[in-house]
C-alpha cells in the first residue's frame, strides 16, 4: 500500500519523536542497579531535654505572597532555607529567596537567587512566572537549586531550571533548562527533596501533571545534565513525589492525591530507584491534595509533616510511624479555624540530631519548626 507523501511529515515527526524517547529512556547499564549513597538509617541517637522552636522567616519588601518552602543543611552546620514570594502566585515579579542561620546566630534577611529576569537572561527565552525551588547540597558540598518556569499557559506548562553554587549559596551559576520530554518540554514540576547515588547522580522527583497526574524520578549526571528518566506511580492523580529509601537499594515515595478515588496519602515502593515500580496504594493518613513531607528518625522509624484532613489546609500535623505505612499523629504545628492555611511542609534531619520542618503560613510568612526526639517522644 502506498504512503501519500502529506502522511510523510506526520510519519517523521512521530519517528523523530520515538526515537528521542528511546534515547532518553533506555535505562544506562550505570544506572540500572545504582546503589542509594545516603539512606539515612543512622543507628546513633542524640541524649537531650526536650526542645522545640518555632520561627518566623524574614520576608522582603514586596513579597506579600510567600510559598513552597524548602531546606538544606551546609558543611558547616548552617541551615540554607528557600521559597517564592512576590505580590502573588504567578505574578510576574515572583522570584526565589534564600534565608540562612548559622549554627547559635538567627535567620538572615532574604536575598533573591534566583528571579524571572535572570532566568530570561541565561535561558534566552521568554518566562512568563516562577515557582516550587528545591535547594540540595550534595556529598561534595556543592548546593544545588532546581525551580519551575512557565513561558505559556498555567502550572502544568512548567519546565525545571537548575542552577548550582561551589560557595554555599553566596553565587550561583546561570541557569539551565532541563530538557524532560522529547515532545514541547512541559509539565514537569517538582516539590521534594532529591537523593544521591553512590555512582555520583541525583535523583529527582517530579511530576507531571498535564492531562495526566503522575510521578517520575530525573537521574542527573555531576554537571546537572538529564541522563536518563523513569515513571514511578502507574497511577493517575499522584502528584509530588517524596521519597524515603528504606535501605542501599530499596525505596518509597508518598504522593499528595489530586482527583484520586480516595482522599488519602498515597504510597509505592521499588526495589531499586530503575524500578519497576508498585502500583500506589492509600495509607491511613486523609489528604485533602496537599503535599506531604516524610524522613527517618533518628534510630529507625519516620516522621511525617502533613495536613490530617480532607478539609483542606488549616491544620498541620507530625506523624510518626514504625514502618512507614502505619502512622499516628502527635503533634499539631498549626491549627486554626477560619480560613487559615499552612501547607507544604518540606523536612530535613541535619547532622546534630535535630528535625527541621519549614512551612508556608497562610501564604504571607514561611515558618519553620526545628525540635528533637526528646520532645517527639514527650508528645505521646
Amino acid at each position: 500500500m502506498s504512503v501519500s507523501s502529506k502522511a510523510f511529515p506526520a510519519t517523521y515527526s512521530l519517528l523523530f519523536i520515538a526515537a528521542a524517547a528511546s534515547l532518553l529512556w533506555n535505562t544506562p547499564a550505570e544506572i540500572l542497579d545504582d546503589a542509594l549513597a545516603d539512606t539515612e538509617l543512622a543507628e546513633k541517637t542524640f541524649e537531650a531535654t526536650p526542645h522545640f522552636e518555632c520561627d518566623f522567616l524574614h520576608v522582603s519588601p514586596g513579597t506579600p505572597s510567600v510559598h513552597a518552602g524548602t531546606i538544606t543543611e551546609l558543611a558547616d552546620g548552617t541551615l540554607l532555607a528557600g521559597w517564592f514570594g512576590g505580590t502573588r502566585e504567578g505574578a510576574r515579579d515572583v522570584a526565589i529567596y534564600a534565608s540562612r542561620r548559622s549554627p547559635g546566630s538567627e535567620w538572615s534577611h532574604p536575598e533573591a537567587i534566583a528571579t524571572r529576569e535572570d532566568t530570561v537572561e541565561s535561558l534566552g527565552r521568554y518566562i512568563r512566572k516562577l515557582g516550587n525551588p528545591v535547594i540540595y547540597r550534595d556529598s561534595e558540598d556543592r548546593v544545588w537549586l532546581f525551580y519551575v518556569a512557565v513561558s505559556i499557559g498555567g502550572w502544568s506548562g512548567s519546565f525545571i531550571v537548575v542552577k548550582s553554587s561551589d560557595d554555599n549559596g553566596r553565587t550561583w551559576t546561570p541557569a539551565k533548562r532541563l530538557v524532560t520530554s522529547p515532545f514541547l518540554n512541559i509539565s514537569t514540576l517538582l516539590k521534594g527533596s532529591p537523593l544521591q547515588t553512590t555512582s555520583g547522580h541525583l535523583v529527582l522527583p517530579v511530576y507531571h501533571e498535564f492531562v495526566q497526574k503522575f510521578g517520575e524520578l530525573l537521574w542527573l549526571n555531576r554537571d546537572g545534565d538529564l541522563v536518563y528518566k523513569n515513571k514511578i506511580s502507574p497511577t493517575t492523580g499522584t502528584l509530588q513525589p517524596w521519597l524515603v529509601p528504606t535501605d542501599q537499594q530499596q525505596i518509597r515515595a508518598y504522593y499528595r492525591q489530586s482527583g484520586h478515588p480516595e482522599n488519602r496519602v498515597l504510597t509505592n515502593t521499588a526495589d531499586r530507584l530503575s524500578g519497576p515500580w508498585t502500583d500506589p496504594e492509600s495509607i491511613d493518613v486523609p489528604n485533602p491534595n496537599s503535599a506531604t513531607a516524610v524522613i527517618h528518625r533518628n534510630g529507625g522509624g519516620y516522621l511525617m509533616a502533613a495536613n490530617p484532613t480532607e478539609a483542606g489546609r488549616k491544620q498541620l500535623a507530625l506523624a510518626i510511624s514504625d514502618d512507614g505505612v502505619n502512622w499516628r499523629f502527635i503533634k499539631d504545628l498549626e491549627n486554626e479555624s477560619g480560613k487559615g492555611q499552612f501547607s507544604y511542609p518540606y523536612a530535613i534531619r541535619s547532622s546534630d540530631g535535630n528535625y527541621h520542618v519549614i512551612y508556608t503560613w497562610n501564604r504571607k510568612r514561611m515558618r519553620i519548626a526545628t525540635f528533637n526526639d526528646a520532645w517527639l517522644e514527650a508528645q505521646q
